[in-house]
């Protein structure tokens, strides 16, 4: 290829927008270099532009661009995220050879960066924006970066400004990136009319598709009038005789579009103005890549381009001596983060076949647009939509779940919709296309590698789980196990038609550890939460965390990766509560969506206290109000419940639309204190707070009754659901009842500990166990847990040993096998009992019996629990090398335990939380 050297000063300038590329070069005499100038815009769709063919988003500065010079048709970013695609043009090297592959992450140190080449011609190389990606751009040796931030918005403002002081006689390259189109799109939208703008074909049409569209065009609007500014200033600093090249670095943040190989993910516009030399309002069909960048400014330079890149010069396609310049242009996708972990590569030819390989069909298609509503709220509408149309149906699945290999006639179908690859007739386009993808990917060192946790596409068989964990509810409240006070029935039908437990128990006698324990499979005592999560200072004097470490081996991130849709609806009470603002948001532990009280971050529902005698109703959020994290509702206290239900049956209806098997906590704190019941039962009341609190177990299990009735009345569900049910621990003092257990809640006697748990499920539990008590096995939440996996076909991970085991059989009716190792107890910190009474330190449950003790030694007691339940009997000398043998074990349990500020004989307790 020949180089151009010009007898007169020409300045050539390319403006690259996450979208549009610009660059300026001046030469007077064989010696002299052209001046260039580089305009980045980001995330531009290529198609959503008034230069190519949108009938409703003007772009007229682009417009201007291209009557002035050559449009290219067929143009393509090498990767559709925004480090490897700016790495790609910067490098001229696809991302396997440059080491730049999935977003965020750099191409190699060692490798010769485009600043540096044209340095070498005697350049200033100067950058304003995000020309890199953000602070990387600093990487790529400019003489100077600025304002390369995150929506850093002045920099094409400071970039004009700098042009216009300028004063150098060295030949200048000056990289311009601005971050319009990228979100988060603009609140303004000015006259944009949402109900008159085309919705794409392979989009859902929504209100709330077409108002994110209205803010996506405002951004857009944005970019243009930045796209102005550069060139009317290019031209008034450099001169007339301009080399002007836009174009954008991948497509917007739509479905189908960033992230993806399809047309809306990997075309870009590209638009290039040299008066004189490319002729005005022309079009190029020639195929070009970003690659091919580099190259093409080195050649307008004079400079011939280095062999050990991957690109290739195109300026003979603008000068018009060539109509042509590759055959097929290669594009490759990695991810970004855990939010899009999907590996791809296609092959896109001159004659519009599109080839795409997923290198791994079984991993389900996530990214921002599912994960993050807060810069996509229209994906919930899709979801809605799905669950009663099949076309929105088709489109959500579409894009989350992606067969091996497609084939696109891009000419005749250009949205890609129309998958071609099993057609008999194009069998051999196909064999050809795999083989050069296959060539491509050795001649590049394409490792194909993963980058990140995928979610699989789980297999059609997998059961739905439903958790109802309630919040103080003593064992023997429901009718089901024995309370005369509150009629349950729809608890109780769980239990007519599933299996009771008789010896199950949580894993401490208070909220949060026991929340822990289920969640985790692991002792509450690893994560230092031994008691409620209070205020910072408070958790700090107790010696406890300040939240769940969302690192701690959950159930429901397992159950993610493996494809479920995982809900969290109700208390959650593991971090974000009281002054505790910085916690983990919920779904940092592997859900997808959550609604919870004041006891956690994220969207919440907070209560009004009303108790209907004429004053106006209270608000009882605990300072939870104040710390954001999440929008907010006021409910009545009596509707808590059925608000964490209705959004329950919701996410069922998503999880059903998009073919997900669902993981779902309800875990309801009604019947925790303060009793707030609806009116109708608080009159029936004598305002006393056992006759409260019965109203609002009665209002809750109605409210319980909406789930249960929705899937025991769809034979779906019915068939593929199991629900667990249990109270998170005992009773509080004056409300609830554990009779004849002992004790209540924060106690180590059996009625703090011991729980009601009711397993239904029709096709799982075995049906001669249905409607009975099993009153032999011995087990805690921690089983419950490590037996979840097993039902969902799962394991654990192994860098993570959990403390339960797995009971599966015997949860089913199966097996009356329980738990074989000891379970240990620990008693919250700041819970010592009371002057005339004391509540042990410790404690441990091994086959019948049961021992608890001081942390001194002091007040040992042994239980038969097979015939005295209510611990009435204290047998500790009877019984002395038993009592010795379970002493020695539930303290060595408890010196393995980090310890807390219960245990004066505990070593300095080393701060935690943060």
């Amino acid at each position: 290829m020949k180089s151009i050297l010009l007898p007169c000063r020409v300045t050539i300038f390319l403006v690259l927008l996450t979208g549009p590329i610009g660059t300026r070069c001046f030469a007077d005499e064989p010696a002299s270099r052209p001046d260039m100038v580089v305009f980045l815009s980001d995330d531009h769709t290529w198609r959503d532009s008034s230069v190519y063919g949108s009938p409703d988003i003007e772009t007229p500065n682009m417009q201007r661009l291209a009557n002035a010079g050559m449009t290219l048709n067929r143009a393509f970013v090498v990767s559709p995220s925004c480090a490897p695609s700016r790495a790609a043009l910067l490098t001229g090297m696809y991302p396997a050879r440059n080491g730049a592959e999935p977003n965020h992450s750099r191409p190699r140190a060692d490798l010769k960066k485009l600043p540096a080449f044209l340095q070498e011609l005697g350049y200033e190389v100067a950058s304003f924006g995000k020309v890199g990606h953000y602070k990387q751009t600093r990487e790529y040796g400019f003489d100077l970066a600025r304002h390369f931030g995150y929506h850093d918005d002045v920099a094409v403002d400071e970039a004009v400004r700098w042009l216009r002081e300028r004063d150098s006689d060295k030949p200048l390259c000056l990289f311009v990136g601005t971050n319009w189109p990228h979100v988060p799109w603009p609140e303004d939208i000015g006259d944009i009319d949402p109900g008159t703008l085309n919705v794409p074909p392979n989009h859902v049409d929504t209100p709330d598709s077409r108002r994110w569209r209205a803010k996506y065009v405002a951004a857009i609007r944005k970019m243009d009038q930045e796209l102005g500014k550069v060139f009317d200033a290019a031209r008034e600093v450099l001169g007339d005789d301009v080399f002007f090249l836009h174009t954008s670095d991948h497509g917007a943040q739509w479905p189908l579009g960033k992230w993806n190989l399809y047309d809306d993910g990997i075309r870009t516009p590209m638009i290039v103005s040299w008066p004189g030399k490319i002729d005005a309002g022309t079009r190029s069909d020639a195929t070009v890549s970003w690659i091919d960048i580099l190259p093409t400014l080195l050649d307008v330079s004079g400079q011939s381009p280095p062999k050990e890149i991957d690109g290739r010069s195109f300026l003979p396609v603008l000068l018009g001596e060539k109509n042509e310049h590759r055959d097929v242009i290669f594009t490759t996708h990695s991810g970004d983060g855990n939010f899009n972990v999907y590996p791809i590569r296609a092959a896109y030819t001159a004659d519009d076949w599109k080839y795409i390989r997923n290198l791994h069909p079984e991993f389900r298609f996530n990214s921002h647009v599912t994960r993050t509503t807060a810069d996509n709220g229209y994906w919930s509408s899709w979801v809605n939509a799905a669950t009663s149309n099949d076309q929105a149906k088709a489109l959500v699945n579409g894009y989350q779940r992606r067969p091996a290999e497609e084939l696109y006639d891009v000419k005749s179908d250009p949205w890609e919709r129309v998958n071609r690859i099993a057609d008999e007739p194009h069998q051999q386009l196909v064999a050809g296309l795999r083989k050069r993808v296959d060539k491509w990917l050795r001649e590049t060192g394409d490792t194909q590698t993963v980058f990140g946790d995928p979610q699989l596409v789980p297999s059609p068989d997998k059961p739905n789980i439903i958790t109802v964990f309630i919040d103080d509810m003593g064992w023997s409240d429901l009718s089901c196990y024995g309370g005369k006070r509150v009629e349950t029935e729809n608890i109780d039908s769980l239990a007519d038609e599933g299996l009771r437990f008789d010896q199950f128990y949580v894993n401490s006698p208070i909220c949060s550890p026991s929340r822990v324990a289920l969640s985790t499979g692991q002792y509450p005592q690893r994560h230092r939460i031994t008691s409620y999560l209070s205020n910072r200072q408070q958790n700090k004097r107790r010696g406890m965390a300040q939240w769940l470490d969302p690192d701690a081996p959950m159930l429901a991130r397992q159950l993610q990766r493996a494809g479920y849709a995982t809900g969290h609806f109700g208390k959650w009470h593991m971090g974000g509560q009281r002054d505790v603002g910085n916690a983990p948001l919920i779904r940092k532990y592997g859900f997808d969506r959550s609604l919870t009280n004041f006891e956690g971050l994220g969207p919440r529902v907070l209560p009004l206290k009303d108790a209907y005698d004429g004053t106006k109703p209270k608000k009882h959020d605990l300072g939870s109000a104040k710390l954001g994290k999440g929008p907010i509702r006021w409910e009545d206290r009596s509707r808590i419940t059925a608000a964490f239900v209705e959004e329950a049956l919701a996410f069922i209806e998503h999880a059903k639309a998009t073919e997900q098997p669902f993981y779902i906590n309800i875990w309801p704190d009604d019947v925790h204190s303060p009793f707030f019941p609806p009116e109708v039962l608080r009159r029936k009341t004598d305002g006393s707070k056992r006759q409260l609190y019965d109203a609002v177990l009665d209002a809750m299990d109605q409210q319980l009754g909406r789930l249960f009735d929705r899937v025991k009345n769809d034979s779906e569900l019915r068939g593929k659901t199991l629900i667990v049910l249990m109270s998170d621990n005992g009773h509080e003092e004056g409300a609830g009842s554990s009779a004849p257990l002992r004790a209540s809640k924060t106690w180590l006697y059996e009625g703090g500990i011991r729980s009601p748990l009711i397993v239904w499920g029709p096709k799982f539990v075995a049906e001669n166990a249905t409607g009975t008590i099993n009153k032999r096995s011995v087990f805690c939440a921690l089983d419950v847990n490590r037996s979840l996996y097993r039902l969902a076909g799962i394991s654990p991970e192994e860098s993570k040993p959990l403390d339960g085991e797995d009971v599966l059989p015997t949860l089913l009716g199966r097996s009356t096998r329980g738990r074989q190792a000891p379970i240990f107890w620990r008693r919250p910190p700041d819970r010592p009992g009371r002057p005339d009474r004391d509540n042990p330190d410790l404690a441990v449950r091994e086959g019948d019996w049961k021992y608890l003790v001081n942390y001194d030694g002091s007040q040992p007691q042994l239980y038969d629990l097979k015939s005295d339940r209510s611990e009435s009997n204290n047998l500790v000398n009877d019984h002395p090398e038993l009592a010795r043998r379970l002493h020695l074990a539930v303290n060595q349990w408890n010196r393995a335990m980090p310890q807390d500020a219960g245990n004066p004989n505990a070593k300095t307790i080393q701060p935690a939380g943060r």
